[in-house]
């Protein structure tokens, strides 16, 4: 999840589902702030549904987790781009929102992928290749990626900087 809400809404269809999941908590939502469920804390997400959180026309910004939120406030910082931001949700190859994406991608004709990790062994390798095969006739550019870089996180704040994609990258 990429928001307290999410969290909420995920946690709960997770608990429900019927085979194995993984949820992930990226250790940035611990600390952040935003809308929660009050009335409904049963309140779940439909598996396999994305998050268009920003419509744009330029560029789709597929994403995930803590990244989501420092694309937003990239794209307001910067301005210079009008991206379409997709917060993914659920990343496991069966449940990924292909019909969003694809009506995004038809609009922008543009795909950055943005995600923390190191570039070796990022998510977004798989995705890329994936929206390359899926949606070749839609591009006209080759995917982007914005990912950290060649070393993992660490425990030094220096360290850990220099390794984690951030607003400027």
């Amino acid at each position: 999840p990429s928001t307290p809400y999410d969290y909420v809404g995920l946690m709960n269809t997770a608990l429900r589902c019927q085979d194995p999941v993984v949820v992930l908590e990226h250790v940035d939502l611990y600390g952040s702030r935003g809308p929660g469920p009050v009335d409904d804390l049963d309140y779940c997400l439909p598996v396999g549904r994305a998050r268009v959180a920003r419509e744009g026309s330029d560029v789709t910004v597929l994403s995930y987790l803590a990244m989501v939120p420092k694309v937003l406030a990239a794209v307001e910082r910067y301005g210079e781009v009008d991206a379409e931001v997709i917060d993914l949700r659920w990343l496991d190859r069966a449940s990924i929102d292909w019909d969003t994406i694809e009506a995004s991608i038809t609009k922008t004709n543009q795909v950055l992928i943005a995600e923390q990790g190191a570039i070796g062994t990022s998510y977004g390798g798989w995705l890329a290749d994936e929206v390359h095969r899926r949606f070749f006739d839609h591009l006209d550019a080759p995917v982007w990626r914005v990912t950290g870089a060649e070393a993992s996180p660490s425990i030094s704040k220096v360290l850990e900087r220099a390794a984690i994609a951030q607003e400027d990258e």
